[in-house]
């Protein structure tokens, strides 16, 4: 069901609009918020983010949620309510080679940040033209990572 209304803008007018279907709302769509500013960011996730997108090692993530928390514990904002995901950019290989990750490697990788406190790892594959990695990252990474964390709090 759509809602019909009229708008009146500086530089345009419309009597009839329609808008159908409605927006996803719960009471919004949910609102990610990347970055890991310590001051602003974070607060700013604290207050009105549904989910966070921080990236470094695991180290730097666990500490960006911490921070976070605290923001939390400022605001009254239930901590464990927000989704926390990271961003990093992997390079993968069956050997490891030039410097890439091996699939025990990235699995191991995305163990340390799902134990930082990540739900979601969202990362970009180098190369990744290149079929075989996405295939390798398919048969040899999703399987033994499937279950890794805690389920999403919005999903």
């Amino acid at each position: 069901r759509g809602t019909e209304e009229a708008f009146q803008g500086r530089h345009h007018q419309a009597e009839r609009l329609l808008n159908s279907p409605q927006s996803l709302s719960r009471p919004h769509p949910p609102i990610l918020i990347g970055g890991g500013g310590e001051r602003v960011t974070l607060r700013l996730v604290a207050q009105y983010g549904d989910a966070c997108n921080v990236f470094g090692g695991p180290d730097q993530i666990q500490h960006k949620y911490e921070v976070l928390h605290a923001h939390c514990e400022r605001l009254g904002r239930d901590y464990d309510q927000i989704e926390k995901t990271n961003l990093a950019t992997v390079s993968i290989s069956p050997d490891g080679a030039r410097g890439s990750l091996t699939p025990a490697a990235l699995v191991d990788r995305l163990g340390a940040w799902s134990d930082a406190g990540s739900m979601h790892a969202i990362f970009s594959v180098r190369d990744v033209a290149d079929l075989s990695k996405l295939e390798l990252i398919g048969r040899d990474v999703i399987p033994q990572v499937r279950d890794m964390g805690d389920p999403s709090p919005i999903a």
